[in-house]
Parts: C-alpha cells; sequence; structure tokens
C-alpha cells in the first residue's frame, strides 16, 4: 500500500521545499506537509494531534491550490492524461483531508480526543504516460 502513494508524498514534500518564508506559521505548515508525507510514504496513514489540525488543514489547502494554479494547467496543455488523473487525485484528497481536519476539531462526537489518524483513500493506478 506505501508504495502507491510515492506520488503524494513527492507532491507534499515539493511543495513543503518550495514554500520558503520567514513566517513561522507558514514554516510549521510545511513541517506538517514533510511529516505526512513521510507517514504516509510508509503506511498510507498520518496521525494529527488536535492543537495542530488547523494549521495542518491550511497546509492541503495551499497544497490544493498550489497544484490547481500551476501544475495541472501544465499537464492539461501537455496531454498527460496520467499526471492530470493524479493530480486530480491529490487536489481532491488534499481538499477532503483539510475539511475532515477541521471538522475532527469542530464536532462534539471527537472532543475528547487529543489525537487523529487518517488513512488516504484509494490512490489512482499507475498513469500510462502520452
Amino acid at each position: 500500500m506505501s508504495s502507491d502513494y510515492g506520488f503524494y508524498a513527492g507532491i507534499l514534500r515539493f511543495v513543503a521545499k518550495k514554500t520558503e518564508s520567514d513566517d513561522r506559521e507558514i514554516r510549521v505548515m510545511m513541517g506538517h506537509l514533510s511529516g505526512i508525507a513521510t507517514a504516509i510514504e510508509h503506511s498510507g496513514r498520518f496521525v494529527v494531534e488536535r492543537g495542530n489540525c488547523e494549521s495542518a488543514a491550511r497546509a492541503f489547502a495551499g497544497v490544493a491550490k498550489f497544484l490547481q494554479e500551476r501544475i495541472l494547467p501544465e499537464a492539461l496543455s501537455a496531454g498527460n492524461e496520467g499526471a492530470v488523473d493524479q493530480l486530480k487525485w491529490a487536489i481532491e484528497t488534499s481538499l477532503a483531508l483539510g475539511s475532515e481536519l477541521v471538522k475532527r476539531i469542530a464536532l462534539e462526537e471527537y472532543k475528547g480526543e487529543n489525537k487523529f489518524t487518517f488513512d488516504l483513500p484509494k490512490a489512482p493506478t499507475n498513469p500510462t504516460l502520452h
């Protein structure tokens, strides 16, 4: 399973490295992405502590925005259907994870939990490059 998510781990690391900032909060968010990338690469899942949910959610939203605005248009114009499928999956997954992180800290049913474990959805099949 873990090898299925190597592309997503790579995307998270890429965004984390490309996002340089003097802002401490942004550096923390990028640290979350790097740690999550390592975890999903090994197991396809990751854990976030309650206190980190908001910044991790913002980091996932940033990944989705970066992919939508900068990377997806290039894949579309190149006609690379496999890359487009992976990018769409990565964007949708990032948005869903960010939403779920916010939900976990907001809903009463999760009130007593201090850590949350997330399993990634099934990864897209290996693309055929054109």
